[in-house]
């Protein structure tokens, strides 16, 4: 193995990988998947659970993906959707999601990812109320929240330092935050129900206080992903809608980790009867294997903004990942992916409730479908967090990968708090759920 070691070398010094410091690796090379399992390149196995970012919500060698893919390379590798230009697979799979999206969504813009979906969205938005000769131009966000990397999605994540270069690199204006519906960590200090859901009350008081004629949107994940797999109560989205309504602000749903089928549904607004204003999509689009992403909007929106001309990027609407995009809804349709995924998500949590509950290192076990949280706290009475400085996030990191999970953990030093995520292909079965949890309960039990 002395390549590759050397190559993890060459990889310290020569190259920058997402959220990790700087001439950092962690000597974990991925060669291939099958299933819910992938493989390093020395041979070791793991179980995916929190495939690759809840992205690979199809798991590992969906053959028809590939042929699909494959197909429209050898047809046309690539075509513009500049300056009016369509192409097939640009045209079905906007038809298709017009099928697919909740009622009153049915129109579309494609590019590469989420970050972008949700620059997009706050550029409609604004579009959206410039065109109305209405200067509203804020878009508010939880705490915790995460909606990219860009510069304006980087204003809207609410999650920490983590994305701000140590200050160096400030978001962009016109974004403000609201504490999130994280009922085990009450930003308000209150519980749920006699709280009267102030998380979302509060969403009112913020627009007046800004001024609703100031402000655009307010964009949130249906349950917050990055920063912890954190359901929210039932109360929530109904009452948002209708403050968003209320204040004629734009109700703008981040669907990109949530959508296609990972909560249930085929998209988690479904488990409200919500209509969103804007609907960003990404990951799960196309099982990530290739960069797609969408923003769906009402035709109220596209009529407005008639005759604006709409800057993108090279791969906006790229035909091969559309037309891979096609085939994963056909199968998440076909497979009845939301019925498996719920399903499989009511097990996972009864069985990191029964495995898990009574462990004095965790506080808190919650989700919705296959989205699911664990709090890990120092005490379970006070809710205190481990001390930074006891590296409790990272160790936990490496026993698991060691022991053959590759988990994503919250925490990390600029997130809210610490939680063991759980966000596995949709396709896990309860046998693969019971052989991860027989890994990690061993490993959980021995932090103190």
């Amino acid at each position: 193995m002395a390549a590759l070691e050397e190559m993890i070398l060459w990889d310290k010094e020569h190259l920058v990988h997402t959220d990790c410091p700087v001439g950092q690796n962690i000597g974990v090379v991925f060669v291939k998947g099958k299933g819910v399992m992938v493989e390093d390149a020395e041979g070791n196995e793991y179980f995916d659970l929190c495939s690759q970012l809840d992205c690979v919500s199809l798991g590992y060698g969906q053959t028809e993906l590939v042929a699909a893919a494959s197909e429209q390379m050898e047809k046309l590798p690539y075509s513009t959707t500049f300056f009016g230009f369509s192409h097939v697979p640009f045209m079905k799979c906007g038809m298709k999601l017009a099928e697919l999206t909740p009622e009153g969504l049915d129109a579309f813009f494609f590019n590469s990812g989420g970050s972008e979906s949700n620059e997009t969205a706050f550029k409609l938005a604004r579009t959206y109320w410039a065109r109305q000769c209405l200067g509203k131009y804020k878009i508010i966000s939880l705490y915790g929240s995460y909606h990219g990397s860009a510069s304006c999605t980087g204003g809207a994540s609410g999650i920490g330092k983590g994305h701000m270069l140590a200050g160096l690199n400030p978001p962009a204006p016109g974004f403000l935050h609201i504490p999130p519906y994280y009922c085990y960590r009450c930003m308000f200090g209150k519980k749920y129900p006699e709280c009267g859901i102030q998380c979302a009350q509060y969403l009112g008081d913020a627009i007046a206080n800004e001024g609703a004629d100031t402000v655009a949107a307010f964009i949130a994940e249906p349950v917050i992903g990055a920063g912890g797999m954190i359901p929210p109560p039932p109360e929530y989205w109904p009452m948002v809608r209708e403050i968003c309504s209320a204040y004629n602000v734009l109700l703008i749903a981040d669907e990109v980790k949530t959508g296609f089928c990972r909560t249930g549904k085929m998209f988690a607004t479904e488990h409200w009867g919500i209509e969103p204003d804007i609907m960003t999509m990404a990951k799960g689009i196309s099982s990530s294997y290739f960069p797609v992403g969408a923003v769906a909007f009402t035709q109220e929106i596209h009529e407005t903004i008639k005759g604006e001309e709409f800057t993108g990027f090279t791969y906006d609407g790229h035909p091969v990942g559309l037309a891979l995009t096609l085939k994963a809804m056909e199968i998440y349709e076909r497979d009845h992916i939301a019925e498996r995924a719920a399903s499989a998500g009511e097990y996972l949590l009864k069985r990191l409730e029964e495995e898990f509950a009574s462990i004095p290192c965790v506080g808190e076990i919650s989700g919705l479908g296959l989205m699911a949280g664990m709090e890990i706290v120092a005490d379970k009475d006070t809710k205190e967090m481990f001390d930074p400085s006891m590296k409790v996030v990272d160790k936990l990191r490496e026993d698991t990968l060691k022991n053959g999970l590759n988990l994503r953990i919250a925490g990390l030093g600029y997130q809210m708090t610490d939680r063991v995520m759980f966000g596995p292909p949709l396709i896990i079965t309860q046998q693969e759920i019971d052989r991860s949890i027989a890994i990690l309960k061993p490993i959980i039990e021995k932090i103190h």
